[in-house]
């Protein structure tokens, strides 16, 4: 998969092509639903298929202080994309000239005479342009004008036949609802970021962590997960399981909320080395304890229902 960074990369012979646009924060199973028919399309007419996403997401842009809300990395949306097969992957710069086109202008400008677009894939619900004015009615409508195919995707559905979208991911992941999660992302929930230095106590109290800021990651449910991670520079898909308490650690009066992941098969941590966590299960909410011995035995404890989980799955 070839990956665009801007417009400006991209040149005037570019060929023809079968596209989907969105946001995709999540790559959930709706997502993932659109993105394999934009790429059996683009195979079924001989094109490329190609997928439009934006950089910044565009509610960072229009609100810059908004409640930290992302589901996906940079990162994991490549490596995601890249899994499903398709051939280019397009970041759009989200800015002011961008978040001013007309649907229309959006349609003319971007997707026809920049990216050839001969084919469109969306979903259901999609909305585009200034103001969001743009929806399916007038993509049917400008298909015509500007000679292109328009497929409407159908949203993917629960078990409990909940639609699969990024709004509820969020709400399910705050809620501590996280199999419902797991359920609609089709995989176990990334986070990816830098390990800093902490204040030691981990190590103290004979469990020591690589910590991670959650920056502009939505905040999960506080608590202890399983985890399973990649460390960048380690052996290819070399796995490392361990559990992670996401939380501000009431015990010692914590404010900030962190990412604190103990590893069970790691004694020595690479500061400043990039890490992704997969959050496999949700083992039981944070809590205050009286002292260091009675969080000791807790982690004790949350070890071996972890290596219990590890070992049954296995």
């Amino acid at each position: 998969m070839k990956i665009f960074n801007s417009l400006h990369q991209i040149n005037k012979n570019f060929k023809k092509n079968s596209i989907t646009v969105g946001n995709f924060d999540g790559i959930h199973k709706g997502h993932q639903k659109i993105i394999k028919k934009c790429i059996k399309v683009s195979k079924k007419n001989k094109l490329n298929s190609a997928i439009v996403t934006f950089k910044p997401h565009p509610r960072y842009f229009f609100n810059k202080n908004c409640k930290s809300f992302k589901l996906t990395s940079i990162k994991t949306k490549i490596t995601v994309m890249e899994r499903l097969g398709a051939d280019y992957l397009i970041f759009l710069n989200f800015n002011k000239f961008l978040s001013q086109l007309s649907p229309e202008e959006f349609i003319e400008k971007i997707l026809v005479n920049k990216l050839n677009v001969k084919h469109l894939v969306i979903g259901y619900n999609f909305h585009f342009g200034y103001k969001r004015k743009g929806n399916i009615k007038l993509l049917k409508k400008l298909s015509q004008k500007y000679d292109y195919n328009l497929n409407i995707v159908e949203p993917v559905k629960s078990k409990n036949g909940i639609i699969c979208n990024s709004s509820t991911i969020r709400k399910n992941l705050e809620s501590g609802q996280y199999d419902k999660v797991k359920e609609m992302l089709g995989r176990a929930w990334q986070i990816v970021g830098k390990v800093i230095r902490g204040s030691g106590r981990g190590k103290i109290i004979g469990y020591p962590t690589a910590n991670i800021k959650l920056k502009d990651y939505i905040i999960p449910c506080k608590g202890v997960y399983l985890t399973e991670s990649y460390i960048n520079g380690s052996k290819k898909n070399k796995k490392y399981y361990g559990i992670a308490n996401i939380g501000n650690r009431p015990t010692f009066g914590g404010n900030k909320i962190l990412l604190e992941n103990h590893f069970f098969n790691i004694k020595k941590f690479f500061y400043g080395k990039e890490i992704c966590i997969n959050l496999i299960q949700f083992l039981r909410k944070e809590k205050k304890f009286v002292n260091t011995n009675k969080l000791k035995k807790q982690i004790e404890i949350d070890i071996k229902t972890a290596k219990k989980i590890l070992k049954k799955n296995k």
